[in-house]
């Protein structure tokens, strides 16, 4: 059919344009076939076009479910094949291939690579790029702290990221109705030759696409293994292991380390079926936002992740921070119930609110300060086995910044992590002492146009040697209870768990040659597919993104200093202040000295929040000590209880944890409470405090307490010092922005008389 066959752009529109085209501007032309026949189903369109000995991907996207009585509507089905390249990053089987940070490997890759802008496609992979998984793992990366509890333990033995960039794709647009192939048409070089001679190439391949998709010939669909290995699945560390995690973390919490982290565990069990079909039956049981199909050689991953990690799009930055959790019901009436449940419950409101706010300080560490907005706060999504709370945290990225660096200041997500994150991260390794693989990681796109998308690699499946693995993890709190947090990780798993099960069912349906009927399962009553036989009782850093970062004010006298005590909401406060005007300077709290702060001369202070006791906040108490007096300075949680230890008063456990959640506290009047009214909301992240009577015969002036008598700041009585125990930049702390403008308002070191 090849004369009769409309691809856009025609060659004569890429000729006429040639003199715009270049490495800079654009080396790779998308070609595109709308389609106008039927096409095959996804699935079978995939098993037409891949390719011995090659890499190939089928991914497909479906709506998330916002009624209790609504389905799962496909939004999209992409095959993506003909891969001509493939990096595995760390591979144990070659020890002399790459190593390191795999995003640079990425960025390295696809560097010299470029789809034009008035070529570009959606969504974002038909552009071409590098398509895989980055595990979870390569955090240590990202943040050098966490570098130094590896190397863990290896139990998968796959590479810790592995990316391949596919030149063929067919798009089934299932909302338009519309299919299209799309072929990557690399320019040798831009004279009118060059031009014809790339186009031609390219043109051929889509007519042997679609003459192979539109053959009418049957495909053979995979083959099981001859003999048939199947059986309950081992957890790695069982129900008692799990439990002693969540004991262990508790006693973190209480001290103070950390508010929220996310423990996993993993099962393994054998299998002889073929994952693609564990994949068919994934698709129907567990309909997702971001489900995927990836055969890479010499294992597979079959996913059908909710959560988005993190999605680029012409410099706008997208966060979904997920969390809260209810199992669907059964009935219409019985799902609403629960969703309601889900919503008033304190427990899954504070966890929620928390890793919005975390996801609000990832997305402000590499945007515009002006930008970040939360532009959707828990609301419910449906999938077939539960339902959970899900907002969005949008943001433009600043102009030195990339969808790299966002990458990487956003994973691993903090609901897979926790909070703060890096201490989370550091309990973490040294609990599962394994490491995670794809499970928490990434899997996505870094597209040729520049834009990024991808998923947590949750409800993800690797399957490998004839095993399957899966695993889930829960988000611990104070308020957690130890069975329950398994439970949780158990039905985490429980989709992709039933989608094994129902292959091995249906295989004596293929072997009779028989096609298989797929069930719809929208509700699935509860089960636990494991065994918990193996219990265990709990137990070349990359600097891309910087330590410190600086935002800057046209404004004279408003240079201000924030230590950062490795929090996770530091950027938050790091936002606030320069929409209040200021140049913002962030440092962490082991990464300057007190004489180079001295050098920075700064007209103001903030000490951020931060894990475990002053002791441990690094430079903060001697910043605090010798700028007292000089200029302004201003301390949130940790920084607040450091100044309450420089002063000499004492920080002990409070009494109460208090995590995510809100406080109506009672104040002064004065200085960062000037002008609020009383019994102001505010949201708390704390188990530390200082008594009442540890400030006696000291400077400080305890300024405002909660209902029940703890205090929640305190004010130097001749120093323009003051503390404050809650945090104002939580996006449920009312007044935090008249706050923080209320300090922006002292003056010199001293108060005025």
């Amino acid at each position: 059919m090849g004369g009769d066959m409309h691809i856009s752009p025609t060659v004569e529109q890429l000729l006429l344009i040639r003199k715009d085209l270049s490495l800079e501007k654009g080396n790779i032309i998308p070609l595109v076939f709308d389609v106008s026949s039927d096409l095959p189903d996804p699935c079978e369109s995939y098993l037409k076009l891949r390719q011995e000995g090659k890499e190939s991907f089928l991914l497909e996207s479906a709506e998330a479910v916002l009624e209790s009585k609504g389905r799962a509507n496909m939004v999209y089905s992409i095959v993506c094949t003909d891969s001509y390249l493939s990096v595995a990053v760390a591979d144990p089987l070659q020890p002399s291939g790459p190593q390191g940070d795999p995003v640079k490997h990425i960025e390295d890759t696809l560097r010299g690579m470029k789809v034009p802008k008035q070529f570009s496609l959606t969504p974002d992979v038909l552009n071409g790029g590098a398509l895989g998984y980055i595990g979870y793992d390569a955090v240590r990366f990202f943040e050098p702290k966490i570098a130094q509890f590896y190397p863990l333990q290896d139990v998968l033995s796959i590479p810790e990221a592995m990316f391949s960039l596919c030149t063929t794709f067919v798009h089934y647009d299932h909302t338009e109705k519309k299919n299209r192939i799309v072929v990557l048409c690399p320019l040798s070089g831009y004279e009118e030759e060059d031009i014809r001679r790339s186009y031609e190439v390219a043109r051929e391949k889509i007519e042997k696409v679609y003459e192979r998709l539109t053959d009418g010939e049957p495909v053979e669909e995979p083959r099981d293994e001859g003999e048939e290995k199947n059986g309950p699945g081992v957890s790695n560390i069982g129900q008692s292991g799990y439990e002693g995690f969540v004991t262990k973390l508790k006693e973190h919490i209480v001290d103070g380390d950390i508010i929220q982290c996310v423990p996993s565990q993993r099962v393994k069990r054998p299998t002889s079926i073929h994952p693609y079909h564990i994949y068919r039956e994934l698709r129907t049981l567990n309909p997702s936002r971001y489900m995927f199909f990836a055969d890479l050689l010499r294992f597979h991953l079959v996913g059908s992740s909710p959560e988005l990690l993190v999605k680029v799009t012409d410099g706008e930055v997208v966060n979904h921070p997920i969390a809260g959790t209810r199992m669907r019901g059964s009935t219409i009436e019985e799902d609403e119930r629960l969703s309601k449940d889900l919503l008033t419950d304190e427990k899954e409101k504070a966890e929620h609110i928390m890793l919005v706010d975390l996801g609000r300080n990832d997305v402000n560490r590499v945007a515009q300060p002006l930008s970040t907005k939360v532009t959707s706060l828990m609301r419910i999504e449906r999938y077939s086995h539960v339902m959970h709370i899900v907002s969005e945290v949008k943001g433009r990225l600043r102009e030195d910044m990339t969808g790299y660096h966002a990458f990487r200041s956003i994973f691993p997500a903090g609901t897979v992590s926790g909070a703060p994150k890096i201490k989370a991260m550091e309990l973490i390794s040294k609990l599962e002492k394994e490491k995670r693989g794809v499970y928490a990681g990434a899997f996505g796109v870094f597209s040729l146009n520049g834009n990024v998308d991808t998923c947590i690699a949750l409800r993800t499946i690797l399957i490998k040697d004839s095993i399957a693995y899966l695993q889930a993890g829960g988000g611990i709190v104070y308020d957690s209870v130890q069975y329950d947090e398994y439970m949780e990780t158990v039905n985490k798993m429980a989709a992709t768990a039933k989608s094994i099960d129902m292959a091995e069912a249906n295989r004596r349906v293929r072997r009779e040659g028989k096609k298989v009927q797929s069930v719809d399962a929208q509700w699935i009553s509860h089960w636990n597919h494991f065994t918990t036989s193996c219990n265990r009782s709990s137990p070349s850093v990359s600097q891309s993104l910087p330590t410190s970062i600086v935002a800057s004010s046209e404004q004279k006298g408003n240079r201000l200093l924030m230590i950062d005590n490795y929090d996770s909401f530091t950027y938050n406060l790091y936002q606030y202040l320069c929409q209040l005007g200021q140049e913002v300077t962030v440092i962490r709290n082991d990464k300057i000295s007190l004489e180079d702060c001295i050098q920075m001369k700064p007209d103001r202070i903030v000490i951020s929040p931060g894990p475990s006791w002053p002791k441990d906040a690094g430079i903060s108490s001697d910043v605090i000590r010798h700028f007292s007096g000089k200029i302004p300075v201003l301390g949130v949680c940790l920084g607040h209880e450091c100044m309450i230890e420089v002063f000499g008063g004492r920080i002990e456990h409070c009494g109460e944890v208090v995590h995510g959640k809100t406080s109506a506290i009672k104040h002064d009047g004065k200085g960062v409470y000037q002008g609020l009214p009383q019994s102001v909301p505010v949201i708390r992240y704390h188990s530390l405090a200082a008594p009442l009577s540890s400030i006696e015969g000291t400077p400080l002036i305890a300024t405002s307490f909660t209902e029940n008598g703890i205090i929640m700041g305190v004010r130097h009585n001749k120093y323009t010092v003051e503390g404050v125990q809650y945090h104002p930049e939580s996006i449920k702390t009312d007044f935090g922005m008249e706050m923080l403008k209320n300090f922006l308002q002292f003056e010199g070191g001293e108060w005025k008389q």
